[in-house]
């Protein structure tokens, strides 16, 4: 929206440069155990957007929301999944996910974690491998350590790998993390019978046949039936950190790679424009002792390592390893963000 100034002609050395990425032994952290080696849940679903965190169609999560941290007005680092996922991570900009992914580069939260000797279990209803995760935000795992399960429609990938992960919880060796991708609110938004809130739904969505512009309404009942189906598959994972007593000294995570558009600006889905249906996320945050709190102010992916490292106490510099900041000082203040996605 802003006009662009006049630019003068430059010359720039394009021949190639060193991606200056630090090691985490460049900023010292804390060799000493970390005195609150916190579990970490981290709990990811795809194209959900931030409005769809209703009573209506979320209401466990909702109840979640309302008991914990809760920003309302939450930024993805990107409208396509590489980047909503590089930036939760890495704490940069999405534009650097193609030096990463080129040099194969964990992102310092991770390489922390494992230098504190976290047990590993990541899922995902997708694939590991597309896009890249085995070699960026999970380069340093073992294989071992990541579960892809790709059979039947996205809620059904959601319900085993949620099961599978509830299994970890329950006999994991403390400190440990584990990471879920859910599926289920990808398009074509499918969902079982038991999670239909809204009857008017486009029953036979098909790419080919399908008039978008016609259909919107309903394609986007079928969203948010699908979406309801997310929601009990968060609830599992809640209520079995509550069975096992596992809230008090567990760090949850709850948010979306990027949100979706339903020609609210003109399109359907996402990775096309920086809309805010496209980049607004919800955000959730359970943080033991922290009371419950609605956070108005403008938050982004980009803060999501500075702040888990901060209540891990890790004593690193986040000014040198990315660009956010930590969510719970009292002096956060975010007057912009930024937002990637292939080539802007």
């Amino acid at each position: 929206g802003l006009p662009r100034p006049n630019r003068s002609e430059i010359d720039i050395d394009s021949s190639g440069g060193k991606l200056d990425y630090p090691e985490l032994a460049d900023l010292s952290p804390s060799t000493s155990p970390n005195p609150q080696p916190y579990n970490i849940v981290w709990l990811v679903a795809e194209s959900w957007r931030a409005d769809s965190l209703n009573p209506r169609v979320m209401p466990n999560t909702h109840t979640f929301a309302i008991n914990n941290l809760w920003f309302q007005e939450h930024y993805s680092g990107g409208n396509g999944t590489r980047m909503g996922m590089f930036t939760q991570f890495y704490g940069i900009y999405g534009s650097y996910w193609f030096d990463m992914l080129q040099t194969r580069t964990p992102p310092v939260l991770m390489n922390y974690l494992q230098q504190q000797g976290y047990q590993f279990k990541a899922f995902t209803s997708s694939a590991f491998t597309y896009p890249e995760f085995d070699k960026t935000i999970f380069s340093a795992l073992p294989q071992e350590s990541l579960v892809a399960y790709s059979e039947g429609h996205g809620w059904q990938r959601d319900q085993k790998n949620t099961t599978d992960m509830i299994s970890f919880i329950e006999s994991a060796s403390e400190p440990f993390f584990t990471f879920m991708f859910f599926e289920s609110s990808h398009a074509n938004y499918y969902f079982p019978d038991e999670d239909i809130i809204t009857s008017d739904y486009l029953e036979d969505f098909n790419y080919l046949t399908t008039d978008i512009g016609d259909d919107i309404n309903r394609i986007h009942n079928r969203y948010r039936n699908a979406t309801h189906h997310l929601d009990r598959q968060f609830a599992r994972v809640f209520d079995a950190l509550e069975q096992n007593g596992l809230m008090n000294n567990t760090i949850v995570i709850v948010t979306g790679d990027h949100g979706e558009e339903f020609m609210e600006n003109g399109r359907w889905g996402h990775n096309s424009t920086f809309s805010q249906q496209q980049i607004r996320v919800p955000l959730l945050l359970h943080i033991p002792n922290e009371g419950a709190q609605r956070i108005e102010k403008m938050t982004s992916h980009l803060d999501l390592p500075a702040t888990v490292l901060s209540v891990l106490h890790a004593g690193l510099p986040e000014a040198q390893f990315s660009f956010g900041m930590n969510l719970l000082d009292p002096a956060y203040k975010r007057d912009y963000t930024v937002v990637s996605d292939w080539h802007g």
